[in-house]
């Protein structure tokens, strides 16, 4: 696999510009397998971070793409997760005028689409949502929130996503889920479940299902 490379800080080497195949196919990769000396990986929107345990040459990194066939790193569908929203948010009637349609449609658009995480922040839980319909792709707000409650289902540019715990945020607020998205005590106590921490990784599907719509 050939991908750009570019040292990153004291031990991190940054690949970068990947498509979101490139991506996704990669990060499926390092789940299997991991080059010698990595501590861990992190996602990002088109990169890839490794960070190693001592400094690494980058061409080291680069050799040890190259063994990893193209064809094992295709991107996995992953089975769709049905997500119920109550569609009660109080933005719904002003997006509804922005783009001139009325509640229910908006409502109806928006749980039309299959999204996918594409990736995770700009708060621990917070997934990206790749998929939004383009007629929904509106600016962020003139003036942000100071608090806007976990759960809260949103749109801003030309992304979704669900806020994962109470945060200022300037997206448009469209409804609400009753679930949580970050459970930072699953890591806690003398059994840690890591991998329940976060509700969401990059790459899971979602479609959005209305429960209760104004």
């Amino acid at each position: 696999m050939d991908v750009a490379l570019k040292a990153y800080g004291e031990t991190g080497i940054l690949a970068h510009d990947l498509s979101e195949g490139e991506r996704a196919g990669l990060c499926n990769c390092l789940r299997g397998q991991m080059p010698g000396g990595c501590l861990e990986y992190v996602e990002g929107y088109d990169t890839v971070l490794f960070i190693f345990k001592e400094p690494l040459p980058v061409s080291e990194l680069a050799a040890w793409l190259k063994t990893i066939d193209p064809n094992e790193a295709k991107q996995v569908g992953r089975a769709i997760v049905e997500i119920p929203v109550t569609y009660d948010g109080p933005d719904l009637k002003s997006v509804a005028k922005q783009i001139g349609l009325s509640i229910d449609q908006v409502v109806e658009m928006h749980c039309s689409s299959t999204y996918t995480v594409r990736m995770m922040g700009f708060a621990p839980g917070f997934p990206y949502l790749d998929g939004l319909d383009p007629r929904l792709h509106l600016p962020r707000r003139k003036v942000p929130r100071k608090r806007i409650d976990p759960g809260s289902v949103a749109i801003g540019g030309a992304h979704g996503g669900i806020y994962s715990v109470a945060s200022p945020g300037g997206w448009h607020l469209l409804g609400r889920i009753d679930r949580a998205l970050f459970d930072p005590e699953a890591a806690q106590g003398d059994a840690p479940d890591f991998e329940a921490v976060f509700f969401f990784t990059p790459g899971d599907r979602l479609r959005f299902k209305p429960v209760d719509c104004f």
